[in-house]
């Protein structure tokens, strides 16, 4: 659903979108992820509720963030951000004056190009100078990973044949690499307080990945196969960074809002293998109309009915695992013109309409829910400045980069 390594395409594409964008008045949505089967039950087991010391106090003030990092990439385009006809020379500060106090930094294993450890350094350190507090995701990838991929580093091939490492080989690996970059930012000033382990790890984490579409949704091959060998990564990742950052807190995120016997499974089988966990953390994309992946697949979708489920079930997990919810993404579209492979992603939810102002009344409402739940701990509204083609419909800009309405609903509530 997001692209990476986008300097030379977006210059490259330029000419292409404006013709896309006149002819079809909203460009093409990213990609999304390819998903089936149906769905397994779970009985829930009490005995894995965490003890009182797993626990963190709920009901605090919850963090207001974004996740905007293709601001280094957006500035060497020719159309730049605006508000009401005005320039805006900091789109960081922007938002923090509208309310934003957080910031979901993105981390790629390698050391050029964008989202690399020195793009990741300098995006976090432009969003702190400008209020917002960086919590940072190690997405154990030199590329774009999701629900539908997970790819190990390119350069742990090349430099240290990673497909003949043993697990205890790979485990190490790890550690070291989070370990050693976790202190890369800590000496560069950004000290984060909570990082997050893989993105949209549903499936997998660094080539640990269940490529059987067969088998993803049968929860209970999940927990006695792939789950606890993703475990181990996870767990040696959390050390790398425990080692330098005793303090940090820990989050692990996967896409099945919708799910509530997955999710289930999901984090009761990471705290069954010892992840210590602070946060649960789930995406939301309601305009996706999923409530079912069978359903899903046969095009029947309901964004009214997967907004519901996303209510109903951060609460019940959240009750049960005695841990507050971070919505680690989440975005609404301001146009039902979405096209391409994955133009179902135009659901509305009812009494929010795909319109500049159904966008942000949308948004205005979800952020007071948010805020009135004390098991929501924080929200990361997922690239909101990057207005350029494939995300202009979700994005908070144009593509002309003016402002809409919904950059205004970002208000930290007394």
């Amino acid at each position: 659903m997001r692209g990476l390594q986008l300097t030379r395409a977006l210059l490259c594409l330029f000419s292409l979108v404006l013709i896309v964008s006149v002819s079809f008045g909203e460009p093409i949505l990213y990609s999304w992820f390819k998903r089936e089967q149906k769905i397994l039950q779970l009985q829930e087991d009490i005995s894995l509720l965490p003890s009182e010391n797993q626990s963190i106090a709920m009901g605090q003030e919850a963090l207001m963030g974004v996740d905007g990092n293709y601001l280094l990439l957006m500035q060497q385009l020719p159309f730049r951000w605006r508000f009401n006809g005005v320039p805006i020379e900091n789109v960081y500060s922007f938002f923090h004056q509208r309310g934003v106090n957080a910031f979901r930094l993105r981390v790629f294993a390698m050391e050029e190009g964008d989202f690399s450890f020195p793009y990741a350094l300098q995006t976090a350190r432009l969003a702190e100078q400008n209020g917002l507090d960086c919590a940072i995701t190690y997405f154990l990838s030199s590329q774009w990973t999701d629900i539908g991929k997970q790819t190990a580093p390119a350069s742990w091939y090349r430099d240290y044949d990673w497909a003949n490492l043993t697990l205890q080989e790979k485990c190490t690996l790890i550690t070291n690499y989070t370990r050693t970059t976790t202190s890369r930012f800590i000496q560069g000033g950004i000290d984060a307080d909570i990082y997050e382990i893989g993105n949209e790890i549903d499936y997998g984490i660094c080539d640990i990945f269940e490529t059987n579409e067969s088998l993803r949704e049968n929860i209970s091959w999940m927990q006695t196969t792939l789950w606890p060998q993703m475990s181990c990564y996870i767990n040696a990742a959390i050390d790398g960074i425990r080692a330098v950052d005793p303090t940090s807190m820990f989050v692990l995120h996967i896409a099945h809002w919708w799910d509530y016997n997955f999710s289930y499974g999901f984090f009761s089988t990471m705290i069954q293998n010892d992840v210590p966990l602070d946060y649960l953390g789930l995406s939301f994309y309601p305009s996706s109309g999923i409530y079912d992946i069978a359903e899903a697949m046969q095009n029947h979708r309901n964004a009214t009915r997967s907004q519901h489920l996303f209510f109903t079930n951060t609460e019940r997990l959240s009750t049960m695992f005695a841990h507050p919810i971070i919505v680690s993404e989440y975005a609404y579209p301001s146009s039902s013109l979405i096209i391409g492979m994955f133009s179902s992603f135009n659901h509305a939810v009812d009494g929010y309409p795909l319109t500049f102002q159904g966008q942000k009344e949308w948004l205005d409402d979800f952020l007071l829910w948010c805020h009135e739940q004390p098991f929501i701990a924080a929200t990361y509204y997922f690239s909101p400045e990057f207005y350029l083609y494939l995300w202009v419909p979700m994005a908070l800009f144009t593509f002309w980069g003016r402002a809409k309405p919904a950059v205004d609903s970002f208000v930290l509530y007394d």
